[in-house]
């Protein structure tokens, strides 16, 4: 028995001749990865982008939807509902315009009705025309002092309401599972469009490296 052999009873291995190539690929196996493989990539791109919404809706997003909606309600008090341009806003003519309708309509519904009733004596000894004459002065103190009181209403209301920390507590209060349902329902096409780009993205890388092993056999 020749021990020279590293296992007893093993015919000796062939050694491999100088300048062997490795056989190529047959052309069946490469349809088969132009095919299978393409198909395959996009498959997984498909599963993983799908399984990323799948943590985004359900674990990431949910927890972190407090510290957003305070975020934006931060954004919102900084720069929306800031004094300044609250004011502002308020201060607008146009703004204004749309108030003086409501403010004549009781203006007339007072001098003309409520007035007998709460001062029947003065009632008694005006007419029409003074009644317009006091409409008219009432409507002018109201476009001096409207503004200025809007403005003021406008700052105090900033000062008080804390839109951050109303968002955040609305937010946190809402029920296990809202905020996934919320995602799905106004995300939906999103939702399946970003799946689709992984099909894509997955098809292509498929169909490049399909490509690439059969050009190099």
């Amino acid at each position: 028995m020749d021990y020279r052999r590293g296992n007893a009873g093993l015919p000796p291995r062939k050694k491999m001749r100088a300048g062997t190539q490795l056989k190529p690929l047959p052309d069946y196996f490469c349809r088969m990865l132009l095919y299978f493989f393409p198909l395959l990539a996009a498959l997984i791109g498909w599963i993983f982008n799908s399984l990323l919404l799948r943590y985004l809706f359900r674990n990431a997003l949910p927890a972190r939807a407090p510290q957003l909606a305070a975020l934006a309600g931060q954004y919102a008090s900084e720069q929306l509902l800031a004094p300044g341009q609250l004011g502002a806003t308020l201060r607008d003519p146009q703004q204004l315009a749309g108030l003086k309708p409501l403010i004549e309509a009781h203006l007339d519904a007072f001098l003309h009705g409520k007035l007998k009733e709460k001062m029947p004596a003065i009632a008694m000894f005006i007419g029409e025309k003074t009644i317009d004459t006091i409409k008219k002065s009432l409507m002018e103190e109201i476009d001096l002092l409207l503004p200025a009181l809007l403005e003021k209403y406008a700052g105090d209301l900033a000062g008080r309401l804390d839109i951050s920390s109303l968002l955040a507590a609305k937010v946190r209060a809402l029920p296990e599972g809202r905020i996934e349902a919320l995602l799905h329902r106004h995300l939906g096409r999103e939702k399946r469009l970003f799946g689709l780009y992984g099909a894509l993205c997955g098809l292509v890388t498929g169909i490049v490296l399909a490509l690439l092993a059969c050009c190099c056999r």
